[in-house]
């Protein structure tokens, strides 16, 4: 989103790494604790970020997902500010693709395992969350936040997955390949919003919603 007028500070803390982010087998919303090395790498991302001068957050995170757990208070303990809860920021169930390699899953889902890898934005996992509903959710749950904190400065820790969401949505372009938003980032993010950026969120959402309509 271009900036205009005054701005509201949005952190983007990436959650550290789990045992299967470090064996690349495909994670959702699973209850995952961070590895000893994903902590190390979380601690030195938020202490580079936080020799900027910026505002202190209020972290938000995920309350069932131990990795995004660690993550804040990790985020908390060097920037200071508060926690709070939100069960809207989980990444969406992988149903049956949860936990498997992407080796096995180019054997076992070929069609599945393309659309993984090249743009998982219309990814229906087999007892899973369809990724259109998760990136739905995510994006009302990130209007809803900005919405309701009114702290000039919002911390929200997102596995890869849904910080893609989020930042395509931030783009302009809420349907925009999420592949495209998880790859090269840094583990901590700052991005300057304009101080109607729920609105324009909500906005975005509602114009994909009529062409769907249409």
């Amino acid at each position: 989103m271009r900036r205009g007028g005054r701005t509201k500070l949005l952190w983007i803390i990436r959650c550290g790494e789990t045992e299967w982010d470090a064996e690349e087998r495909l994670r959702g919303d699973e209850d995952l604790p961070i590895t000893a090395a994903g902590e190390a790498a979380t601690r030195e991302a938020v202490e580079r970020a936080a020799s900027n001068p910026f505002p202190t957050p209020v972290t938000i995170h995920h309350p069932l997902d131990q990795a995004a757990v660690t993550t804040a208070k990790i985020a908390r303990g060097i920037l200071g500010g508060r926690l709070r809860r939100d069960d809207e920021l989980a990444d969406p169930s992988l149903g049956v693709l949860a936990g498997v390699t992407l080796e096995e899953l180019r054997d076992r889902f070929e069609r599945r395992a393309r659309q993984w890898e090249e743009d998982p934005s219309t990814l229906v996992p087999p007892d899973g969350e369809p990724f259109e509903d998760a990136r739905v959710r995510l994006v009302e749950a990130m209007a809803d936040l900005l919405r309701r904190n009114r702290s000039e400065s919002v911390g929200v820790v997102l596995h890869d997955l849904g910080a893609g969401f989020i930042r395509a949505a931030l783009s302009g372009t809420p349907r925009g390949n999420p592949r495209r938003w998880m790859e090269g980032r840094g583990r901590v993010e700052t991005w300057a919003l304009p101080t109607d950026a729920a609105s324009r969120l909500e906005a975005s959402l509602e114009a994909v919603g009529q062409l769907d309509a249409n």
